[in-house]
């Protein structure tokens, strides 16, 4: 195995929630994690070897086998996904995900990299779901995933944090006078490749969704 290396208060403020960075070189069967991935999982950096099956220990066990098959799509065709799921740290704590990750190919077309982010995104899902009755809970939980996967989704696409996609997210809603769940998901309902168009069409696709009307 290869290893790459406006008013005051007294109130602290609130932790940025945790973005971690992640590559795989698919021949050299090597993962890079940056701090932050290390942190997500509960590691002080470079504490341990990031591999596959260290990553696979801290999700979920129902969640486990989506998330494998999702990386092995990406290895096999380098197209773009979102993966919602659970990890649990060294600690034991509990952390709602959201990963997103694309390929990137050689001149022969063959996934050689594979790149990606997991954001943390448990408090985001606790809040929403706070806001509403009992009973809405899950409706909370699926509108909220939603809304992660597609600023996941722009992390990706535009190389910004998940602060700046979220910005984006909402500024686009308020001047296009579209809900945020429902600008995510038309964002959401863009990413996949259509039949015999080409994968990276992708940016024109959520460019049409972002700004509709400017994009030939």
């Amino acid at each position: 195995m290869a290893v790459m290396r406006g008013v005051a208060t007294n109130e602290p403020a609130p932790e940025e929630p945790l973005t971690g960075v992640f590559v795989y070189r698919v021949e050299e069967d090597a993962w890079w994690w940056s701090d932050d991935m290390y942190r997500l999982l509960g590691y002080v950096p470079d504490e341990v070897v990031p591999t596959s099956e260290r990553l696979r220990e801290h999700q979920d066990p129902d969640d486990r086998d989506r998330v494998a098959g999702a990386l092995d799509a990406v290895r096999a065709d380098g197209k773009p996904f979102g993966c919602y799921h659970r990890l649990k740290d060294v600690a034991g704590e509990d952390h709602a995900v959201v990963l997103v990750a694309d390929g990137r190919t050689d001149e022969q077309g063959s996934v050689v990299t594979v790149r990606g982010f997991i954001v943390d995104v448990t408090q985001s899902v606790v809040t929403h779901a706070r806001d509403l009755a009992e009973s809405d809970v899950t409706r909370a939980r699926a509108s909220q995933e939603d809304i992660d996967l597609a600023r996941g989704m722009l992390m990706a696409q535009y190389g910004v944090d998940a602060a700046v996609a979220m910005r984006l997210l909402r500024r686009l809603s308020q001047q296009t006078n579209r809900k945020l769940r429902d600008l995510a998901r038309e964002l959401l309902a863009a990413a996949p490749t259509p039949t015999a168009e080409a994968r990276q069409d992708l940016s024109r696709r959520v460019g049409s969704v972002l700004y509709p009307g400017n994009v030939d």
